[in-house]
């Protein structure tokens, strides 16, 4: 299993498939959550929590199990398993909540028998799958999002307690955009986290994010996004450097992370789209 750590949570990647050898396998019990989200169907095998056998249920792709890990869960793993989890420890959700100005945090619903059904967990944990598949693409920045976001919908919809984030009316103040501005460009990779920007504007993270996206109309990311590609149009037009070189300059992973990038904006790769525009 490859994993990627973050501040809040660590994330895990389990491809591969098992052989029907019938012998239960143990999660390690720690205090903390952790999602189990398939991308492939599970075929129901027998499993326990703290000893005790428990219904039998296969899951569908997208589905996830929420489970608390204060608790023993055993099960006879079997057939093609291609899992994203995640593992929130209970003190980073609780420092979350006091971050926020939330109501103290107590306990997640664990859903463990039955999977969950939820279009916006499922998009959130398929954007960690680029990560795992090409780590030298992943941005600190777009993973800071991601956790965050996450974070926010588990507390908001499957805490015990109602959790409601308070609405953010005005954006950052100009000293505030100017400075969280700079330091993205000083930082064209995304390898800067949202508790560096957090930090530097005296918010927190998830309020950081929300002021910012009212301030430029994007989330930092994307605004980073933006920058990186007015550099790249910018070079192309204006200097005969190869396109891995602007994609070295402009922050991107490489030259097919470049591309992607271009084609996905301008219907073109960044080759053709210097034929056409340059004089």
């Amino acid at each position: 299993m490859s994993h990627i750590t973050l501040q809040d949570a660590t994330f895990g990647r389990l491809k591969w498939r098992h052989d029907d050898n019938g012998i239960p396998v143990q999660l390690e019990q720690a205090d903390g959550y952790m999602i189990c989200y398939q991308r492939n169907h599970l075929p129901a095998r027998p499993r326990w929590i703290d000893g005790k056998p428990v219904t039998s249920v296969s899951l569908d792709p997208g589905e996830f199990l929420l489970l608390d890990l204060r608790r023993r869960y055993t099960a006879v793993e079997a057939g093609d398993v291609d899992c994203v989890s995640m593992f929130a420890p209970h003190a980073s959700i609780t420092e979350f909540h006091q971050e926020n100005d939330l109501a103290p945090f107590s306990t997640l619903r664990d859903r463990d028998v039955f999977g969950y059904s939820d279009i916006i967990v499922r998009n959130l944990m398929e954007c960690f799958v680029p990560a795992f598949e090409r780590p030298e693409a992943a941005s600190r920045l777009f993973l800071d999002q991601l956790t965050i976001t996450l974070l926010s919908h588990l507390t908001m919809f499957y805490g015990e307690q109602a959790t409601e984030f308070r609405a953010v009316k005005g954006g950052l103040a100009p000293r505030q955009e100017r400075r969280v501005k700079d330091l993205l460009l000083a930082n064209l990779k995304g390898d800067i986290g949202l508790d560096v920007l957090a930090k530097e504007t005296g918010l927190s993270r998830a309020h950081l994010a929300r002021s910012f996206k009212i301030s430029t109309g994007r989330s930092p990311m994307m605004w980073l996004q933006n920058q990186r590609l007015e550099k790249a149009v910018t070079l192309l037009l204006g200097t005969s450097l190869t396109i891995q070189a602007i994609a070295d300059d402009c922050g991107f992973a490489d030259h097919s992370h470049l591309t992607k990038v271009f084609l996905k904006r301008f219907k073109a790769s960044p080759g053709e789209w210097r034929r056409k525009h340059k004089l």
